[in-house]
């Protein structure tokens, strides 16, 4: 409840700019060409990044970033840089990079040491605000109520009506409710509301009743709860009084349809499949739960998903079709484990970001403590100068060499910090991979091996109990319809099985699985695979790696037949002198390139992270309605 009224509230206060945007920047850029002191010239720049990510254009946007980045650092003002590195965490954070929360904590430390400048009060303020957020996105509750309470002081410090108190409030609301103290959240619903009514836009104000309503409710206060008829069928269907809560989630589908927002509407149709569920009509049920999977495949919601496919084995297995059900729980249980992944390895990203800010300002501080050494030194000097011209040179030169020599030690000591870094990611990357492959595995056997062989006893028995049996012909007919279906089931099983871990991989090795994936991919029909090798016959590639290169082909295949429209495909492999190339092509639509750097989609950013991983080059080429090529070259 709580991080999705937040997200709501956030996209509707920044979507109300989106009209007005092309003549603001046209204005901005105009303003950039005239002789200004350089601190306005850093404003300026800020100004129309922060614009241009809204239409978007992040590569412009970034570029004038860097641009006040460079004037920041030249002006020395330590206020200018705080300010620059709060707006690049913000740029971070659009895009959900975990270094967001570095540039924010860089900002805090530099400004929190200026209380008396406005400038610095305000963006101390907001960055209350963004870090709580952060903290959130990494489900550190606790984390987040101390930067959203500070957030709250700062702006009541120079602003008690500030636009972003509401969303403040809202977010301190949500994450005692999502602790479970609803008491403490209902103290914070009554101060939103009355600052979200005083203050708020349209999007707080909405915010503001609704977390009114959902708090009021888990207190059992429902005769004060606002009329909000989603709010209300959460909490009928929690009492499992199904048929009042249907009746209120069908009047919120028609005024949640005019937000626009796919992700609410899926939500709503879900809930409304689930509700028919719990009066046994199945039918409606499967007609709502699949236009909220429409929606949430479209739109790339794996979240909704996950839950379409749970609500989807509850009606199946309600509805007697336990071999669907079956399936369809295994659909959740696999995104699931790829999420609790993904949430781990946030969650490292996370801290890792936060370690990194925190090496970054003991950086500071020492080179702060460096350069007043210095300026002790050259003071020094100075009235040597007067004394003895002589030494005061033989003084100037032996500063002149240790300061080379600070700076060169200084050069290698980031060299060797960025190599570890990389060595880093490279380790966690690595890990990731693995547990990945070992879950696949164990998971792989434990089907083929422990549900495999207990449906082909079942079978057997079945077999031969029909021998021992007089059964009529009605009676025979369906013995053998179910005998069909449990050989059904068990050739399913095994194809999720060999999937997950496809045994001619470990068996007969790269080539062979690859071979064989596309034999499959031309059987199913869905699209013509034409597979080519050159060097591999007699090639033994270490496993890791023979797992890492197929998932990557499986991916991009899978992306050819979900996107691409295509028709037929190529997939190539050559390996000579200690090198590997795979080129997977097809003739399908193709896309535009660009979309890719600001791709949020498990499974480019699962292609991404096994290519670095082997420390390989991806090049993607694409042009509308010519295809699509990708093109990797490894080192073995």
């Amino acid at each position: 409840m709580g991080k999705t009224c937040i997200i709501i509230l956030l996209v509707c206060c920044l979507n109300s700019f989106s009209s007005a945007q092309t003549p603001v920047i046209d204005s901005l850029r105009k303003e950039l060409v005239k002789q200004k002191a350089d601190s306005i010239k850093v404003h300026d720049r800020i100004r129309i990044s922060w614009y241009l990510f809204q239409v978007p254009d992040s590569a412009a946007a970034w570029k004038y970033i860097n641009e006040g980045d460079r004037i920041a650092d030249k002006t020395k003002n330590p206020i200018l840089k705080g300010i620059v590195y709060e707006h690049m965490g913000y740029l971070h954070s659009r895009i959900f990079s975990k270094k967001a929360i570095t540039f924010y904590l860089l900002a805090e430390n530099i400004l929190k040491q200026f209380p008396n400048s406005m400038a610095a009060k305000k963006s101390m303020a907001s960055l209350g605000l963004n870090i709580g957020i952060e903290h959130m996105n990494a489900n550190d509750d606790e984390g987040a109520l101390f930067y959203y309470f500070e957030g709250i002081k700062r702006y009541e410090d120079f602003d008690s009506m500030h636009k972003n108190l509401p969303i403040l409030y809202s977010s301190i609301i949500s994450s005692y409710y999502t602790l479970g103290k609803y008491e403490t959240a209902l103290t914070y619903c009554k101060k939103a509301y009355t600052k979200s009514m005083t203050s708020g836009n349209a999007a707080s104000k909405m915010s503001a009743c609704i977390n009114y309503g959902r708090v009021l409710m888990k207190l059992k206060q429902a005769g004060k709860a606002q009329p909000y008829y989603q709010v209300l069928g959460n909490f009928k269907f929690d009492d499992n009084r199904f048929d009042e809560a249907l009746a209120y989630f069908s009047k919120a589908l028609p005024i949640i349809k005019l937000t626009n927002v796919p992700a609410d509407i899926a939500s709503c149709y879900t809930w409304m499949g689930s509700c028919y569920t719990g009066i046994k009509n199945y039918q409606a049920g499967r007609k709502y739960l699949d236009s909220a999977f429409r929606i949430a495949k479209e739109n790339d919601y794996i979240h909704q998903v996950k839950y379409v496919y749970l609500n989807k084995y509850h009606l199946e297995k309600g509805d007697g079709d336990f071999a669907a059900a079956i399936n369809y729980l295994d659909s959740f249980n696999v995104i699931n484990d790829s999420l609790l992944l993904v949430a781990q390895s946030d969650r490292i990203e996370f801290l890792d970001a936060k370690y990194q800010a925190g090496k970054k300002e003991a950086q500071i501080g020492q080179l702060q403590s460096d350069k007043e050494i210095q300026r002790l030194n050259i003071q020094r000097k100075n009235v040597l100068n007067y004394l003895l011209i002589a030494a005061a040179v033989a003084l100037m030169l032996l500063a002149i060499l240790l300061y080379r020599n600070f700076k060169q030690k200084q050069k290698d000591q980031q060299q060797r910090i960025n190599e570890l870094e990389t060595q880093q990611q490279l380790t966690a990357t690595e890990a990731v991979l693995k547990g990945e492959e070992q879950e696949r595995t164990r998971l792989a056997k434990d089907l083929h091996d422990g549900l495999g062989g207990m449906l082909s006893g079942i079978k057997y028995s079945l077999n031969t109990m029909k021998g021992n049996l007089i059964m009529t012909p009605e009676n025979n007919q369906a013995f053998e319809r179910s005998i069909d279906m449990l050989d059904s089931s068990i050739k399913e099983m095994r194809r999720v099985a060999h999937n997950m871990m496809p045994e001619a991989l470990v068996k007969f090795g790269l080539d062979t699985a690859l071979k064989d994936f596309c034999n499959d991919v031309n059987q199913s029909g869905a699209l013509q695979v034409s597979y080519q090798s050159i060097g591999l016959e007699n090639e033994v590639i270490e496993q890791t790696t023979a797992i890492t290169i197929y998932r990557i082909v499986q991916e991009l295949i899978n992306n050819t037949m979900k996107h691409a429209m295509a028709k037929t495909a190529i997939v190539q492999i050559t390996k000579a002198d200690g090198h590997l190339s795979v080129t997977v092509e097809d003739d399908g639509k193709g896309f535009d390139t660009a979309v890719l750097k600001r791709s949020q989609g498990i499974g480019w950013s699962n292609i991404q992270n096994r290519v670095e991983f082997l420390k390989g080059t991806l090049d993607v080429r694409s042009e509308t309605e010519k295809g699509t090529s990708v093109h990797i070259e490894l080192n073995i």
